[in-house]
């Protein structure tokens, strides 16, 4: 009898074990285990579902992310990742703790839940609009982000067979901050094409958009970010592709874009080039309106007008995407950045040997100084090959890479104060060339043309100011001396090419990278 009991006993052990084990399972399956995730960066998950029906890029799909000490909550669209997979990016902007649960009418995806912890990085943070300039979030910093554009080749070609070389260059040589891409071309391979071929707005390339994934890993990483145009022009455009304007079909890529690629801190939305070919003032208005309620991180969204574009700024667009085509004059630069109250981007690609804008080395030189020195305002500039684009040949096709990298870490590094410098050509007395400055501080000054002689009026300055001139074609610094404030001095460039002119305030605490060189040549002044 004692031993039947112990049997018995022993049975019911086992079956609580089993039915404990069971429900772990469960519990598991339902909960992701805590992680460690650098401040900008992303915390994945994904679940199997094998119940779908219908497109599966249509099922509704989104976690609720929630900071535990704040009570800051994010919802951020999932999306299918193929192979009965749905997945979810999220981008933690606070440290500390956030919990998340997942809602889905379908069962498999519903109730999921998890926790992750944020941690420091040294990442720049979101590129955000203040007022009518640029600034990165956690640096505190603002900046002028230099935009190149790629294309085919970018789209069709793995992280690891080459474009991390390029982005290594963009940041290292040209200085850049945000590369772009047209999302959708219906005439490019499939390889490089977003939809599956012949299922144009209904099925999505996976492959090509896990590569522009990592390649945006990588590019955040760096520093960097991503500048999304969605369309191209006429000849390329949705409506003859079956992908009508504010339809379900164009509602499927913009949720899909958002789900993809807004959990990245460096992120701009464009709507597409000549976007009024096929598209009216009216769905710029809504396509604006659309990331601003379905973005979770708020990037900044605009359309590309002006220029050979038409179009027009969206009402609530919060940067203006300028389509000149050429170089404006510098006083419509100064003029468009005071009357607009979001920062500007030049978009259309300034071509380095293009016929269009009669760009050369020495324009895209010149381009990046005076349209940099307008508040910070972003430029998209490239060499010509692939009509523009950069491809695998972009180290010897943007000849100007290097001379557009010193101005970029000039920027950066050796002004003290980017953000309350601002335009001010009427303090040049005399001469020709463009002035930015913090009155009686800073003021830095552009000579395009050789054998310039400028008289700059330093009325407002008291006491000195440490004078030097830098060189934009080779990043070396030469020095002038200590030069008296409040009244008009004299500066001669040292040759016949076009030079930079700093005066800063000898009050001044020195940058701490005062570096003259994308190379990395530190602290050396070429007398």
């Amino acid at each position: 009898m004692q031993v039947h009991r112990q049997s018995r006993d022993s049975w019911r052990h086992y079956h609580f074990a089993v039915v404990l084990l069971c429900v772990c399972a469960v519990l598991w399956s339902n909960s992701a285990a805590a992680v460690d995730v650098e401040k900008w960066k992303q915390f994945q998950v994904e679940y199997k579902n094998s119940t779908w029906n219908g497109n599966p890029f249509d099922l509704e799909f989104y976690g609720t992310f929630t900071h535990t000490a704040s009570g800051r909550t994010v919802q951020q669209l999932g999306f299918y990742a193929g192979n009965d997979t749905w997945k979810i990016y999220f981008m933690p902007d606070r440290e500390g703790e956030w919990t998340f649960t997942t809602q889905s009418p379908d069962p498999e995806l519903d109730s999921k839940s998890g926790s992750l912890t944020c941690v420091a990085s040294d990442l720049p943070g979101r590129l955000v609009a203040e007022g009518n300039r640029w600034k990165l979030e956690d640096s505190g910093k603002n900046d002028v982000p230099i935009m190149i554009p790629t294309r085919e080749w970018f789209k069709s070609t793995e992280t690891t067979s080459g474009i991390q070389n390029f982005i290594d260059w963009a940041k290292t040589t040209v200085g850049a901050r945000v590369v772009g891409t047209t999302l959708v071309y219906f005439s490019h391979p499939q390889e490089a094409s977003p939809y599956i071929k012949g299922q144009e707005g209904d099925e999505f390339n996976i492959e090509m958009w896990d590569r522009l994934n990592s390649h945006y890993d990588a590019l955040r990483d760096a520093g960097m970010g991503l500048y999304i145009m969605f369309y191209s022009d006429e000849a390329e455009s949705p409506s003859n592709n079956g992908i009508s304007a504010q339809s379900e079909r164009e509602l499927r890529l913009l949720r899909y874009a958002v789900a993809r690629f807004s959990a990245y801190p460096i992120v701009m939305w464009d709507t597409g080039i000549d976007i009024t070919e096929y598209r009216s003032n009216t769905w710029i208005d809504w396509f604006a309106n659309w990331f601003n309620q379905n973005d979770p991180w708020q990037h900044p969204v605009g359309s590309r007008s002006g220029g050979g574009s038409g179009g027009k700024h969206p009402d609530n667009g919060t940067f203006w995407s300028d389509g000149a085509s050429t170089l404006p004059n510098h006083s419509d630069v100064v003029s468009n950045w005071q009357n607009r109250n979001v920062p500007t981007a030049y978009t259309d690609r300034w071509r380095e040997d293009g016929t269009r804008g009669g760009f050369d080395q020495a324009k895209i030189r010149r381009a990046v100084w005076e349209v940099g020195l307008v508040g910070g305002t972003a430029l998209y500039i490239s060499g010509n090959d692939n009509g523009g684009y950069l491809t695998d040949t972009y180290a010897t096709d943007f000849k100007a890479a290097p001379q557009v990298g010193y101005a970029s870490q000039f920027f950066s590094n050796n002004i003290s104060d980017l953000g309350q410098l601002s335009p001010h050509d009427e303090l040049l007395v005399s001469g020709d060339g463009v002035l930015s400055a913090q009155p009686g501080y800073e003021y830095v000054a552009y000579l395009s043309s050789g054998n310039s002689t400028i008289t700059v009026d330093l009325s407002n300055t008291v006491g000195t100011l440490n004078a030097r001139w830098y060189n934009p074609r080779t990043g070396f610094f030469q020095n002038i001396g200590n030069v008296i404030g409040g009244g008009i001095q004299t500066f001669t460039t040292p040759d016949n090419q076009d030079w930079v002119l700093h005066l800063l305030s000898s009050s001044a605490t020195p940058g701490a990278g005062d570096t003259l060189s994308p190379a990395g040549i530190t602290n050396l002044i070429a007398e």
